[in-house]
């Protein structure tokens, strides 16, 4: 049912693009006499209707903003490899924020680096530019009680790491360089283990989608958080002893 849902979207956002520039109309969608469309971007631009050379209705398209409003929309970066559909009145943020369009670089705000580019170029420049906080496994080891983060490489994907010690509390999280949903498909676990080698926490949490700032994720209590005073016990030799690992689900 769903693909039958999904195809019958894609028959009827064919008839929402705009003749001029090829995007989705979102409502106003306007009309011109002859009954042919146009978004409102385009209609600020031309005089006569690019179809018939018709003038224009003042009267909007009611029947297509009525079909606009319950379609899902394909994000902007479709053809850069994001599969990921909104509603009409999601779809504008979702672009503002995709990771499949440009980015910053994810070591923000940890770092001051300018870099701005495409979500497929982001493992070479983490590589070439962030070395010591740049790591090609699936489990890694961080010894410091203080903020720490790291880019990870693993399952052909690209992760970021962060850790802090917020408002009494120790905060970790993991971010794929990715989708919510792509996200999804993945966890990471965390534990602390004693000097005796016998007393040791454990926990494991989804990994989180891109367009989650690690604030959020702190707030939002979906990652490993644990009383620094705690924390304190699996410190050994001035290191804490902890291990994160990445799984597939």
């Amino acid at each position: 049912m769903d693909d039958l849902s999904r195809a019958l979207d894609e028959a009827l956002l064919k008839d929402l693009e705009c003749p001029v520039c090829l995007q989705y109309m979102v409502p106003p969608i306007k009309l011109c006499m002859n009954g042919h469309n146009i978004c409102r971007k385009c209609r600020g631009k031309v005089t006569f209707c690019p179809t018939c050379e018709a003038r224009f209705s003042q009267i909007g398209c009611l029947a297509l903003e009525d079909i606009a409003r319950r379609l899902n929309y394909p994000c902007a970066n479709r053809q850069r490899g994001c599969l990921e559909l909104f509603s009409i009145e999601r779809i504008a943020k979702h672009n503002s924020v995709c990771v499949y369009g440009k980015i910053k670089c994810p070591s923000l705000p940890f770092t001051e680096c300018s870099w701005n580019g495409l979500k497929k170029d982001v493992k070479e420049h983490a590589k070439a530019a962030h070395p010591k906080t740049f790591a090609e496994v699936s489990t890694f080891h961080d010894p410091y009680l203080s903020r720490s983060w790291a880019f990870v490489s693993c399952f052909g994907e690209l992760f970021t790491y962060y850790k802090q010690i917020r408002n009494g509390r120790l905060c970790c999280a993991v971010r794929l360089v990715g989708t919510s949903t792509e996200a999804s498909k993945y966890k990471c676990e965390f534990t602390l283990r004693a000097e005796n080698g016998i007393e040791q926490i454990s926990n494991t949490f989804l990994v989180r989608g891109y367009s989650e700032d690690f604030e959020t994720i702190f707030s939002s209590r979906k990652c490993f958080i644990l009383d620094e005073e705690t924390a304190k016990i699996f410190v050994v030799d001035e290191m804490l002893n902890m291990s994160v690992t990445l799984f597939t689900l």
